[in-house]
């Protein structure tokens, strides 16, 4: 590939790393990166970024963990793509960690990008970090984002399974006017929660909101609803609801 005047790309790079780093040869990794970088062929990215998500890609979580705090403590700040790499596959497990990893990471100067913030968000909220997932999300904003669904629809979910329904209810509002629309998905998310928790006045108020914006409710969530209003005495909503089933479904 030299011999032909052909530089190596980054996946050139990491093919090579990748196999060392499954067959435990870091060493040997290592080496062939210096020897590369002697002669005037850099990788696209640090040699460290590529041993990184070589580990990673091997199975070696705490060895790239490892080489990733010694990076920060030697004020080095890995690839934002190394890094959401490590978030990723760490969070499944150790979700303070990577919370811990951003923030250090980002007071090096590591600018986040939309990837980072997919992965922290919905992590931090299921995990039951609600104010670290306030604090991403301001973050997020703050950056110049607008929150998609998929975003802010773990908050809205944590939030519901704490019992905190009217900040639930707040915050959608609050994401409604600073973010992107929401989609059916979430509503359907935000219904079964308040059906769960018995609010089906609050759930019925969602179905005819998602209607106006021209989404249709699922079956599941009419049924749920109706039953629910009926059996708490709320029987003229109940019968709105169905009536607006029928007018969208014609049956």
């Amino acid at each position: 590939m030299l011999r032909k005047g052909l530089r190596p790309d980054k996946t050139t790079y990491a093919v090579l790393v990748n196999a060392w780093c499954s067959n435990g040869k870091l060493r040997e990794a290592k080496l062939f990166l210096e020897e590369m970088s002697e002669k005037g062929f850099n990788p696209p990215v640090r040699g460290r970024d590529l041993l990184v998500e070589g580990l990673l890609n091997a199975g070696y979580v705490e060895s790239a963990k490892g080489m990733v705090r010694n990076m920060i403590k030697q004020g080095s700040v890995p690839d934002v793509g190394t890094f959401n790499a490590v978030v990723e596959t760490v969070s499944k497990e150790n979700v303070q960690f990577c919370v811990d990893l951003y923030h250090e990471v980002c007071a090096l100067g590591m600018a986040p990008d939309v990837n980072t913030y997919k992965i922290l968000v919905p992590t931090v909220s299921k995990d039951g970090m609600i104010d670290e997932a306030f604090r991403l999300l301001n973050n997020f904003i703050e950056d110049g984002h607008k929150p998609f669904p998929s975003l802010y629809a773990p908050v809205i979910k944590a939030l519901c399974r704490r019992g905190q329904f009217d900040d639930a209810f707040c915050f959608f509002g609050d994401m409604k006017a600073k973010a992107h629309p929401p989609n059916r998905p979430l509503y359907t998310m935000l219904i079964t929660m308040c059906g769960r928790a018995g609010k089906f006045v609050e759930a019925a108020n969602y179905i005819f909101e998602m209607t106006e914006m021209g989404l249709v409710p699922i079956s599941r969530c009419f049924d749920m609803v109706t039953d629910g209003l009926k059996n708490c005495g709320k029987h003229d909503l109940a019968r709105r609801v169905q009536e607006l089933e029928v007018s969208i479904r014609g049956v």
